[in-house]
């Protein structure tokens, strides 16, 4: 078999028989008609087999073939109507419950007919093949992790299967044994028959008691995990809308001009082409060049319209993360003002040098400081003038080396003419190693 169909052939077992993704288990009436779907499939596929069984054991009898038709019939009816019913409304949790119902005491009812049809059958090894079924019928109930609803099929199951006990599997109501209430007492408790029946009974008791100890401890930890749920998405509300606050007034670019906009472009191209000549592999190049643009170019943005439960949580976990990236660019642009302040202020001590070199001081940010620095001393700010290229890079040489990896300062010094036309915008001349 082919991947291809491998592939198909898992989502569509997935889409019949499994969970899809994007079932709010937090919602009780998404996962209630989810399950309602899941066992209709089942029970459309009990009822397949159930019918060739039929068919195949009819033949040569027009009385079963008659029965098999009838059952086929009821069976293809009941599955049109449960349909209907489940699909209705989806949102309604009522019509779902009632779907529920009906749907594990139809699989209980069908065993039963099974059974009996099996039992009267000409096929004596087939008789107890039947009674599986009503076993098989409990375990298909049990999907749903009802406790209510198991224990009211259970009541119903053992009454029922104790009358089937007495009039079918064993005919101890008509026989002679019934007739007579006193030798039905002497006779009966020590007979066989009510030795079998008391087992098949305590065996039934077990099952049924397995069957609820399983689905209550599955309600539990269903319940567990939706209060885990619904306090993850309540601190993941407060987290976000903490997060967004701080990210709209720390992101902010509205006060940003066209001139500061196009620097930061330019740096951007300087940073990549340092990259270049300090000969880091392309992939690096280009995050460089998008990391030193990244804060103009993107923007947090935590509007959850549309989306699943699931995609709320990755969009919060890619929407920080994002804002974190533009956090770590805002702080080297902060450092680069910090650095030319400093030093026209002459505050640029020992102990500052030191600071500034342990923030972000690996060679991607040192190679966007350095670009930045230089564009900045060419700029016009509030706090300084505009330098020319001459006594920008003796401001370089002088005073802001120290910040920088040998390696890192002397490429850039060595390229300064190529990264002064990048600047005026005359970049298009071709440079060599």
């Amino acid at each position: 078999m082919s991947l291809k169909n491998k592939i198909k052939n898992n989502k569509f077992f997935s889409n019949a028989f499994g969970f899809e993704s994007g079932i709010d288990i937090a919602d009780d009436t998404q996962v209630l008609f989810r399950k309602n779907v899941v066992i209709k499939n089942i029970i459309f596929l009990s009822n397949l087999v159930f019918t060739i069984i039929f068919t195949f054991l009819s033949f040569g009898e027009r009385s079963n073939i008659i029965l098999a038709i009838l059952l086929g019939l009821v069976t293809f009816l009941v599955n049109i109507g449960l349909k209907r019913t489940i699909y209705k409304n989806p949102g309604d949790i009522t019509t779902q419950t009632i779907a529920s119902f009906v749907a594990c005491f139809y699989m209980f009812l069908l065993s039963i007919v099974i059974y009996l049809k099996l039992k009267f059958g000409s096929v004596v090894y087939l008789q107890e093949c039947g009674y599986i079924l009503i076993y098989y019928s409990l375990a298909v109930c049990s999907f749903y992790q009802n406790k209510k609803l198991l224990r009211v099929v259970f009541e119903w199951v053992l009454v029922l299967v104790t009358i089937l006990h007495f009039t079918v599997t064993y005919g101890i109501v008509f026989s002679e044994m019934a007739s007579d209430i006193q030798m039905f007492f002497t006779t009966f408790f020590v007979s066989d028959e009510f030795k079998d029946i008391l087992l098949r009974t305590i065996l039934l008791c077990i099952f049924m008691l397995v069957l609820y100890s399983i689905v209550s401890m599955s309600g539990y930890m269903q319940e567990e995990r939706k209060k885990e749920l619904q306090k993850r998405r309540e601190v993941q509300k407060d987290f976000t809308n903490v997060v967004s606050k701080i990210f709209e007034v720390t992101l902010d670019n509205s006060s940003r001009s066209e001139e500061d906009k196009q620097n930061i472009y330019l740096i951007s191209k300087m940073a990549k082409r340092l990259s270049e000549l300090l000969s880091l592999p392309s992939e690096e190049c280009e995050e460089v060049e998008n990391f030193a643009k990244i804060h103009i170019e993107q923007s947090v943005n935590f509007d959850p319209s549309g989306a699943t439960e699931d995609d709320k949580f990755e969009l919060l976990r890619e929407q920080t993360n994002l804002g974190s990236i533009i956090i770590s660019r805002l702080q080297l642009e902060r450092k680069c003002e910090n650095i030319i302040r400093s030093t026209f202020e002459e505050s640029n001590t020992n102990e500052f040098i030191i600071r500034m070199k342990t923030i972000q001081n690996e060679i991607h940010s040192q190679i966007i400081l350095i670009c930045e620095l230089y564009t900045t001393m060419r700029s016009v700010k509030s706090y300084k003038k505009a330098y020319n290229h001459k006594l920008t890079m003796q401001y370089m040489t002088e005073q802001f080396k120290v910040y920088f990896e040998e390696d890192v300062f002397e490429r850039f010094v060595r390229f300064k003419d190529e990264f002064e036309k990048i600047f005026d915008g005359n970049e298009g001349e071709d440079y060599e190693l």
